[in-house]
């Protein structure tokens, strides 16, 4: 029976501080990851200094916390111990009927506070070696050269274990005080269970008990009025952190709601930079589409130039070789007319097609701007991602902390509630006490000294449960300070969130302006499509005028070259026809010296036969002026006589009438052909001049 009391006793405690290791385990797991995203190892060879200095900082604070559990599970053992004590003061041994009971508390006693000797001096070595580790970390943190923070964490883990220290002495001054109840109860068990009396000179000792305990009962009402004081300012303390666990709900679910809208807003600049994307695309596309259409329209511009050059030239080598009419001159006139409109349709083409470059230089140029914009967009809007995504990943740990400080505070507030019931308790029972002295004071000193014992154990269970509020309201701090770095981390996250929405509303206004640039670009390049195609239709016609001039040209100097080849034929004809005449002239007139003798009458037919050859040339000249003048209608056919039948036509009897008269004919003819070949020549120049002169001109243009 004894030792199950004392066992459930003893299980009271470690179930607690198992839930609180757990507890502290895991906020010192979160200060050890704070810690080693906050700190990195400069380079390799301090890594296992840190590491191992770490090491021991994490499980000095792990074995902190459990001495901290320890000590309260102490100090309610304590309490326990002197509640026995009490009870065991109020007990008479001499009286038999009271006897078995009064041994099993006094042996629950004596097994508890033995309980409590070992477990203080166990607690105490653990101490001691905890200290020895503080050292060892201190000494491996300065040799690896870190930062502050973990000098700062040491020097608190030793302020914590001198505390420690001091509430281990005071436990031990506790049980020290039971050693008087011990002696006691060992003495005055064995004796009543063996027979033994007490003697007379014992007395002194009891009266020291009961005088010791009567102070304690005074003390443990001092401490029960300081603790329902402090439990009062814990609740206040509660409710204020209730109201802090509120205010920080809603900035949570403020936060979140920012960063859905966030979402929601780069989720729409990301659509609107993959438009622009498509639309630059498409407009480099484009350029390229009119970059090669006016590579092509070029290369058929200089093709073209290239055949002018050619009818050009081929029509300088034609002025210059062949005997032109006036008709053929206003025929090159017109011509070269028609030619000079296209070279200005050419010349104007060249410009648009000039203008045309250059405006998609400029679109190409304000394309690659774009496109660098593009890829600025593109990276603040991935910045402003990851930052999204590193304030989603800092909320989800202060959620998890948050999650974690209201189970603390949960914990907190069942503590405080069992300490405010024991407090209650302890309140009602002082009245009790308090009314029973009242009445009993008149009843006998008995009386008294048992009121005043059970005032000693309230006293005492007050002592305990003030320790437990103490530890209550340094937790409740410490859930204070971290509600207060919670505050400032959620401010720290809404300016973050701030910039980043200001950076969004830039990229926002950028891809506008962007879109904006983009239309205006596609209206331009319609435009300009629509102007290269009138040019291109425009190109087309001057190039079929081109050609179409170019044939008639052709065909031209096709009949110009046939004509030019009948002239020669008709001069060659002419010429051999004259010689033929002179020689017959000769002939006719050494006949006509031969025939002087002939009469009148001879003369008279010499004469009429002079008149009818002299009528005869007359047509034949004209004939042949009229070949030189109207070439086109003239063919091959219309010849002069042969000389066969102007020799028959002609007949002895006449030769020496004819030759005064063939004379002056071929006197004559040689004056009207060298005029001829004059006026052709002088027509040649001024038509070589004329065209100089317009090549010129055309040169000082270009």
């Amino acid at each position: 029976m004894l030792f199950t009391i004392s066992l459930m006793d003893y299980n009271i405690w470690p179930s607690q501080n198992a839930g609180s290791k757990s507890n502290i385990m895991s906020v010192d797991e979160d200060h050890e990851d704070e810690f080693y995203q906050n700190k990195a190892p400069p380079n390799g060879e301090r890594c296992n200094w840190e590491g191992t200095a770490m090491e021991i900082l994490t499980r000095v604070e792990l074995e902190l916390a459990y001495s901290s559990e320890k000590l309260l599970n102490l100090e309610i053992l304590l309490l326990e111990v002197a509640g026995r004590a009490s009870d065991i003061e109020s007990i008479n041994f001499e009286d038999d009927c009271v006897l078995n009971d009064s041994v099993e508390k006094a042996f629950e006693f004596d097994i508890l506070s033995g309980f409590l000797d070992s477990e203080v001096k166990e607690l105490d070595n653990f101490m001691t070696s905890l200290q020895m580790e503080i050292v060892d970390a201190r000494q491996k943190v300065s040799h690896a050269e870190s930062s502050r923070k973990m000098e700062v964490k040491l020097h608190d883990a030793e302020i914590s274990l001198k505390q420690f220290r001091d509430l281990v002495a005071d436990i031990r001054k506790e049980s020290v005080k039971f050693e008087s109840a011990q002696y006691f109860v060992r003495n005055k068990c064995w004796a009543g269970e063996d027979g033994i009396t007490e003697n007379g000179d014992r007395a002194p000792k009891n009266t020291k008990w009961t005088m010791q305990t009567t102070d304690q009962q005074r003390h443990v009402l001092q401490m029960l009025e300081k603790s329902l004081a402090r439990e009062l300012d814990l609740e206040k303390k509660l409710s204020e952190s209730r109201s802090i666990e509120e205010e920080l709900k809603l900035k949570l679910h403020q936060a979140e709601q920012e960063s859905y809208c966030l979402e929601d807003s780069i989720e729409t600049i990301m659509e609107r930079l993959f438009e622009a994307d498509n639309a630059a695309e498409l407009l480099l596309g484009v350029s390229k589409e009119f970059a090669g259409k006016l590579n092509a329209v070029q290369f058929s511009l200089n093709a073209s130039l290239r055949r002018e050059s050619e009818v050009r030239s081929k029509l300088q080598e034609e002025m210059n070789c062949a005997d032109c009419d006036d008709s053929i001159l206003l025929q090159g006139n017109d011509l070269k007319a028609s030619l000079k409109e296209a070279e200005d349709k050419w010349m104007a083409a060249n410009s648009e097609v000039l203008t045309l470059r250059e405006k998609v230089v400029v679109l190409e140029e304000q394309l690659k701007e774009s496109d660098v914009q593009l890829q600025l967009a593109k990276a603040s809007v991935e910045a402003s991602q990851e930052k999204q995504n590193n304030l989603h990943s800092k909320l989800s740990v202060l959620e998890s902390i948050i999650e974690g400080l209201k189970q603390n505070a949960s914990k907190t507030e069942s503590r405080a509630e069992g300490a405010e019931a024991k407090s209650t308790e302890l309140t009602k029972a002082n009245m009790e006490l308090a009314e029973e002295l009242n009445d009993f004071k008149s009843r006998g000193s008995e009386k008294a000294s048992f009121l005043e014992r059970k005032l000693k154990e309230s006293d005492t269970q007050l002592e305990h449960a003030k320790a437990s509020v103490e530890a209550i309201v340094e937790q409740q701090n410490l859930l204070k300070s971290t509600m207060a770095d919670m505050e400032h981390m959620i401010e720290d996250l809404k300016g973050k969130v701030s910039k980043a929405e200001t950076r969004a509303e830039s990229a926002e206004s950028k891809c506008s302006l962007l879109t904006e640039t983009n239309l205006e670009l596609n209206e331009e390049l319609c435009f300009l499509r629509s102007r290269i195609e009138i040019l291109e239709n425009s190109l087309r016609q001057a190039e079929h005028a081109k050609v179409s001039s170019a044939k008639d040209i052709g065909i031209r100097t096709k009949v110009i070259a046939d004509l030019v080849t009948k002239l020669a034929l008709e001069r060659e004809r002419l010429y051999l026809q004259i010689s033929a005449l002179t020689k017959k002239n000769k002939i006719l007139a050494e006949k006509c010296k031969q025939n002087e003798y002939a009469g009148s009458t001879v003369g008279e037919k010499e004469n009429e036969i002079q008149a009818g050859l002299g009528s005869a040339e007359a047509p034949e000249e004209a004939s042949t002026e009229s070949s030189s003048t109207d070439v086109q209608v003239k063919s091959a056919g219309a010849m002069p006589v042969p000389k066969s039948e102007i020799e028959t036509t002609l007949s002895a009897e006449d030769s020496a009438s004819e030759e005064s008269k063939l004379e002056a004919v071929t006197n004559i003819e040689p004056m009207q052909t060298s005029w001829k070949y004059i006026s052709l020549a002088l027509l040649v120049l001024a038509v070589s001049v004329f065209a100089y002169y317009v090549f010129r001109e055309e040169n000082c243009v270009a």
